[in-house]
């Protein structure tokens, strides 16, 4: 998917608009115009189910979204009363945002000033789906925190960050709602979709009252990572910025805060999980919050019983051995590619490298399953057997992401290069290798 031009009216985002004007007054607020100069509503004028042929028949004068508001929308105000139910119900996220700020992280969102076409935005957002206002008010919250860490003083830049935080997924309101179901299964060109998310949402905040440049550069960099994995550019080193950094850490953060899956445990096993994705500063400061929240409990519970555990260590043990033996052919592969092939065989190359260090680094034996049952049986410390589990979950995760980006990024390569990447993901997996150009 390509993303709409500010002119165009995208008809997801105002099919949403128009979800909206059921349960609230959408009304214009300045004429709307097409680009050739018909006028298609006058200021005052209500968006609703009528009008969505009309506006989608043209391109417009000025963006959709700087001439609607939502009447009786989202107010800053808001943000404080939802913040504190989310600090009470997740005990590590109240350690995290923890701040000795004469303003907490609730009251200090609820200070922000926003504009009425931000403010219509996150309305919209809010409604779309239920708990996406619960979740960006507590990435917000997340990345005013970290932010506070890193970067003491600098006032304004909290302000910036916090506000990227609210909006950072407003660019899913201009995606097919079935890409984003919770359940869709998607190929690589499905994904396709999912990841200009971030693209769309810089364009719509860029020049936005309200947002602007650097809420909408913040905004842009919240899925990319610091080696260069991540999307939807696979920027890297300086250009991922600490802006980006602290709110693609918020939100990975959030993610497992709200999932339930032993957060405290991911929190204080940032420095084996992440690096390399993150700078070292935000990584400290990450530790330093999870080293405060020694009052918050690991969710035993959440951990998979013993018999579960098994076959899961044995499955990722197996996998990058497989990785292991194919490190040869990887390389021979890498000496015949041009430069776009090599590019995508180097980066998936190094994150492989990083997950096989983070597995080792577990010290599990995985040569014996029955031994490996009686060592996990063995651990005295249930806090240990969550702690393993939870690097487990993270590295099946981050196997899973390896998969997708590679085939992502093959995707935009020539027919007998992606079947280069196929063909070793296949082998990686356990398949039967394919014939590809490279082995006539």
């Amino acid at each position: 998917m390509t993303a709409e031009s500010p002119a165009t009216v995208n008809p997801h985002y105002l099919d949403h608009v128009v979800a909206t004007s059921v349960s609230s007054e959408v009304e214009v607020t300045e004429e709307i115009v097409s680009g050739n100069g018909i006028r298609l509503l006058a200021k005052g004028a209500r968006v609703d189910a009528a009008m969505r042929e009309r506006l989608l028949e043209h391109k417009l004068h000025k963006p959709l979204e700087d001439c609607v508001q939502v009447v009786g929308g989202v107010v800053a105000e808001r943000f404080e009363p939802i913040g504190e139910i989310l600090l009470d119900k997740h005990r590590l996220l109240r350690a995290l945002c923890a701040s000795d700020r004469s303003l907490s992280a609730p009251a200090s969102l609820a200070a922000l000033s926003l504009s009425p076409p931000m403010r219509s935005l996150l309305t919209v957002y809010a409604q779309s789906q239920e708990g996406r206002l619960d979740h960006a008010v507590g990435v917000a919250m997340l990345a005013l925190a970290l932010a506070r860490r890193l970067l003491p003083g600098e006032i304004d830049r909290h302000h910036v960050i916090a506000t990227a935080g609210l909006v950072h997924d407003v660019g899913e309101l201009y995606i097919d709602p079935a890409y984003l179901r919770r359940d869709a299964r998607l190929d690589a060109d499905q994904w396709r979709h999912i990841v200009t998310h971030p693209l769309v949402g810089h364009r719509v905040l860029r020049d936005m009252v309200g947002a602007g440049p650097a809420v909408a550069d913040a905004v842009l960099l919240h899925h990319e990572r610091l080696d260069g994995f991540g999307y939807p550019r696979g920027v890297g080193g300086e250009a991922f910025t600490n802006d980006g950094q602290v709110l693609a850490v918020s939100e990975w953060l959030m993610a497992m805060v709200e999932s339930g899956q032993s957060p405290l445990a991911h929190a204080r096993m940032a420095d084996r999980l992440v690096p390399g994705e993150i700078g070292p500063a935000l990584l400290q400061a990450i530790a330093a919050a999870a080293r405060q929240a020694t009052d918050v409990p690991v969710e035993i519970s959440s951990a998979p019983p013993l018999e579960q555990a098994v076959p899961r260590i044995v499955h990722l043990a197996s996998t990058l051995q497989r990785f292991g033996d194919l490190r040869p052919l990887i390389v021979e592969r890498i000496g015949q590619a041009g430069p776009g092939l090599r590019s995508v065989l180097e980066a998936g190359v190094r994150r492989l490298l990083r997950i096989q260090a983070f597995f080792s680094s577990t010290g599990l034996d995985v040569s014996d399953t029955q031994a490996l049952l009686g060592e996990l049986a063995a651990l005295r410390d249930p806090e240990v057997y969550v702690e393993i589990m939870t690097l487990v979950g993270e590295l099946e995760w981050r196997l899973r992401e390896v998969e997708r980006g590679q085939r992502l990024r093959a995707s935009l390569l020539p027919a007998p290069e992606r079947a280069v990447i196929e063909d070793l993901l296949a082998r990686l997996k356990g398949a039967p290798a394919a014939a590809t150009t490279a082995d006539s």
